[in-house]
């Protein structure tokens, strides 16, 4: 177990190590670079050169003016000294990329060892520097896997005597980054005996790396904080009743992620490493108008779902008719909004059209309305008529699903064509358990209505109240231009 961590800590040191080195020499300025390469190639050049066969052929000096080429006119790849001022450098030019590519590894050497001298003190170079370093790495790491044992153990139980769970997540979420913030100023400390050896360039580039890697620490433990967010977010969300601002809190929680990393990403390499974010932000300002053009839907429908979380015209399980499509909301998306409709298809509706469509909401209706009719023969008479209107008021007067502000309105309501029609119209409400109203359910509505029917057809019944039908009577006018011609079963007049 603890050779796997030496090892891991190991791996993660190296990458650290060689990302430092790379980021210092690219530090060193490019002309310095040049001029140590041009400096390498020609040592390397005037060193003995060595035949194709194997032996070593005399070089030959150039005066001034002159240019050193090989010869190839003998076959052993003698130096000869060619003069002359208008060609010498193009001359030398070519001699010296000649010569990398017969001598790589040498040119290389050269190039390695004078880069190191012009930028390492090695002549105060001592072991004890090696040992300080490798000591206080061990120590470092010590040290960082203490501060996050503290942070995540010792915390967490000061945490637990409190009665909110935002100081044990607290903890929880600032144990690593906080190692990693002690892993970066102890290497920092660590190496600071080894820096005195580098030249003054590499000395501030490695300092910014160790300052980068501290405020990498600080953004890691951020955006672990966003966990603390969401969880704020979430139980607040959870005591209201729409279920849309569970959407609000993930909007929110992956938007602080987002604005964590860029910030961190553009902070740590503009104002730390110094690097050169405007292009950067330019090329991401032209992708962004491509990408813009590209998912022109995908963005309005991402908008849309802001409007709707904004608005809140229905919640998820509400039953809503949008865009001639009637049922339960099932879930709300960044894309689009999810319908069950009654007869059990998913639909899926995009929030852009969403947002622009005339939206019913069932559910949020306060009451239901609800008309009874009750058609009489026109046989029934006053008295028949008038008993069927104080029927309905018993039966529908005095519920407790009906409200003191809209009474039953019982009517005799027309002269049909066949019917004396008389009307009850109520509107339906839903208590609780203290009398307050609340939206009603469709399926306990529908069970009322089947009992307030058969309530009335028991009573009509009891009453000897006839229900009417569509019926005709037919009158036949006898006059002497129109007399009446029945015909009988036999077909005789």
């Amino acid at each position: 177990m603890y050779v796997s961590r030496i090892l891991r800590y190991g791996a993660v040191f190296s990458v650290l190590f060689v990302s430092a080195m790379s980021y210092c020499v690219a530090q060193v300025p490019s002309p310095a670079v040049s001029a140590v390469v041009d400096e390498a190639v020609k040592e390397s050049a005037t060193a003995p050169p060595v035949s194709s066969e194997g032996n070593v052929g005399s070089g030959s000096e150039s005066s001034a003016g002159s240019a050193v080429s090989p010869s190839t006119s003998d076959g052993k790849g003698k130096v000869e000294v060619k003069e002359g001022s208008g060609g010498a450098a193009a001359a030398g030019d070519e001699d010296i990329t000649n010569k990398i590519m017969v001598d790589p590894l040498g040119t290389f050497s050269t190039f390695f060892k004078k880069l190191v001298a012009d930028n390492f003190n090695v002549k105060e170079f001592s072991i004890w520097r090696i040992v300080y370093l490798a000591v206080g790495i061990a120590l470092t790491l010590a040290l960082a896997r203490i501060a996050r044992w503290f942070v995540e153990r010792y915390g967490m139980k000061l945490a637990g005597k409190t009665k909110t769970e935002v100081d044990d997540l607290t903890c929880e979420a600032l144990g690593k980054p906080f190692g990693l913030l002690v892993f970066s100023i102890g290497l920092y400390v660590s190496s600071y005996p080894m820096m005195k050896l580098l030249s003054e360039k590499l000395q501030v580039g490695y300092g910014r790396l160790c300052l980068a890697l501290s405020a990498l620490a600080v953004a890691w433990g951020l955006y672990r904080m966003v966990t603390v967010v969401d969880h704020v977010l979430t139980k607040l969300a959870a005591k209201t009743d729409t279920n849309l601002d569970d959407l609000i809190v993930a909007i929110v929680r992956k938007s602080l992620k987002i604005t964590v990393v860029l910030f961190s990403v553009f902070f740590i390499g503009q104002n730390i490493l110094h690097l050169n974010i405007t292009t950067l932000l330019a090329g991401a300002g032209v992708a962004g108008l491509a990408i813009a053009f590209a998912a022109q839907d995908t963005i309005s429908n991402f908008f849309g779902s802001i409007m709707i979380i904004l608005d809140q015209p229905f919640c998820v399980g509400d039953c809503v008719s949008i865009s001639g499509y009637k049922g339960a909301v099932e879930n709300v998306g960044f894309r689009s909004t999810r319908i069950r409709t009654f007869d059990g298809h998913l639909i899926s509706i995009p929030n852009k059209d969403v947002a622009g469509a005339d939206i019913e909401n069932i559910t949020a209706r306060p009451f239901i309305k609800q008309v009874f009719d009750a058609g009489l023969v026109y046989d029934s008479g006053f008295e028949k008529v008038e008993r069927a209107i104080e029927i309905f008021h018993d039966i529908l007067d005095g519920q407790p699903c009906m409200d003191s502000e809209r009474p039953p309105r019982i009517v005799f309501d027309s002269f049909g064509d066949w019917s004396l029609n008389v009307s009850a119209t109520v509107w339906w409400h839903m208590k609780d358990e203290s009398g307050d109203n609340i939206p009603p359910d469709y399926g306990t509505f529908v069970k009322w209505v089947h009992e307030t029917n058969m309530e009335i057809l028991k009573r009509f019944d009891s009453e000897g109240l006839e229900f009417a039908f569509p019926t005709s009577t037919t009158y036949l006018a006898r006059d002497a231009k129109r007399e009446p011609r029945f015909l009988v079963s036999d077909g005789k007049k």
